[in-house]
């Protein structure tokens, strides 16, 4: 078959099939989304279709909307999204056909009882979500969050937000006192994040030598020989565990120091 025969076909085709999306033409023909968009556009007639429905579908939705509020006149807007129509619906798509068919919508009630419950049980499982994350999470602006965890005594993590300066006299001595800390050590110390540890080092002039991986734990050969010999029946995972290092590395120095030992598969017991 010829490209234009082809091209006719996938024409037709798009032209008997309108509620089809572009994804899923894409893959009835086994092309790039991009391909198919294409060939829509060249064609008058199958564009037009197009936006014809699209039109089609934009109308419903408003209707959809506009009966849901009615039926509910005080629902919040994370619900509406979330129960409105039975397709997804973002919320700047909702802001666009509320304000496009001028539907009536309270946006002063923003979010119930439901919501309320959900956004607290949300920060009660995942207490160092920030703020912005929360806002998104429930299609809220930032600000408001912030009015509803005053209003309803939120569980969230107010002293996260709080500005923790680091001094860097206390931050010399801790660092002379434990040369031997990390980065992420020190910033969990004194409760910063690790760039506010770098920047206060640098800037200071203080005596630190980065340590970007700690040493490696050296195994005694001959005790790891030994407990292997003893222990036939441990995996690598519990042999790792006893000497406190990463299954890795007793896997490395098996097979470099041609210690005799059949890998197991199962878990072993306690």
């Amino acid at each position: 078959m010829g490209s234009k025969e082809k091209t006719r076909e996938i024409v037709n085709y798009i032209f008997n099939n309108p509620n089809k999306s572009i994804a899923e033409l894409a893959k009835h023909f086994d092309m790039t989304r991009q391909g198919i968009h294409l060939i829509i556009q060249k064609n008058s007639d199958l564009r037009n279709q197009r936006l014809k429905i699209k039109k089609q579908e934009e109308i419903k939705l408003a209707g959809d909307i506009q009966m849901y509020i009615k039926k509910n006149p005080e629902v919040s807007i994370p619900r509406i999204l979330e129960n409105a129509s039975d397709r997804r619906i973002s919320k700047s798509t909702l802001l666009r056909i509320v304000e496009k068919y001028d539907i009536s919508l309270n946006k002063s009630i923003k979010v119930d009882d439901v919501i309320i419950n959900q956004m607290i049980r949300y920060m009660e499982e995942y207490p160092m979500k920030k703020q912005k994350e929360i806002a998104d999470r429930f299609n809220l602006s930032e600000s408001y969050v912030g009015l509803l965890i005053q209003k309803f005594n939120m569980p969230y993590n107010l002293k996260r937000k709080q500005k923790i300066y680091l001094k860097a006299s206390e931050l010399a001595l801790y660092v002379k006192e434990h040369p031997e800390k990390t980065y992420q050590e020190i910033a969990n110390k004194f409760n910063v994040s690790k760039e506010s540890v770098i920047n206060q080092i640098k800037r200071n002039n203080i005596s630190y030598v980065s340590k970007l991986k700690k040493e490696k734990k050296e195994i005694d050969i001959n005790a790891l020989r030994t407990f292997i010999n003893d222990n036939p029946e441990l995996s690598v995972k519990r042999i790792a565990k006893h000497f406190n290092v990463a299954e890795a590395t007793i896997n490395m120095r098996i097979k470099k120091y041609e210690i005799q030992y059949k890998a197991k598969r199962n878990k072993n017991k306690p």
